[in-house]
């Protein structure tokens, strides 16, 4: 068996849900389309329950990498404005999983899996609302409810993606970045002390 295996059948596992939802995703369409056996799924995958989860959080673990290098900026609005970007450069270099994550995720299925789903949203959550908080804490943004402030900032965030990658936004990636920077510079102006 090739290293790989693990790999092409997480990959064709994300490309099949994103084309028909968690109810299309099968261990036996899986491993048709990767070229597999059936049987070889479950050397990896105990269940198709397992192989969702785990699709579902190697997107929210790819999503960490983009957003965590942040933490190396000198400065709370910096370490901001790293998340921000690395939100960008994950939703258009990874644009299967930010759909998989963020726009197409079937929420009545989900819940088998909602455990594990929930402790890995919720860790790059905290960590905007940490960045947020951070900067209230410096004086750089004004007192207010960071949960709520990282909300409004992920919600601007998902809206331009979602244009992106459902391909309502004709442009290119570069166009579409002025627009989001310009976008979230008028909201940190906004949030501003």
């Amino acid at each position: 068996m090739l290293p790989d295996t693990k790999e092409k059948i997480l990959s064709v596992a994300c490309e099949i849900y994103l084309h028909a939802g968690s109810k299309g995703l099968s261990m036996r369409k899986v491993a048709e389309k990767a070229g597999i056996s059936a049987t070889a799924i479950y050397r990896h995958f105990e269940s198709k329950d397992a192989l969702h989860r785990q699709v579902l959080v190697d997107g929210f673990r790819t999503f960490g990498t983009y957003l965590y290098p942040a933490l190396a900026g000198p400065d709370p609005l910096t370490r901001l404005h790293l998340a921000a970007e690395g939100f960008f450069r994950f939703a258009t270099e990874q644009s299967r999983y930010y759909e998989l994550l963020f726009l197409s995720m079937d929420c009545l299925d989900e819940a088998k899996v909602q455990a594990v789903l929930k402790r890995e949203a919720r860790q790059t959550y905290k960590f905007m609302i940490e960045r947020v908080q951070e900067c209230m804490d410096a004086g750089v943004f004004r007192q207010d409810n960071a949960e709520e402030i990282a909300m409004l900032l992920l919600s601007v965030c998902n809206g331009f993606f979602g244009l992106y990658v459902s391909g309502k936004f004709e442009g290119s990636t570069d166009t579409m970045k002025a627009l989001y920077e310009r976008s979230y510079q008028r909201l940190i102006h906004g949030l501003a002390v």
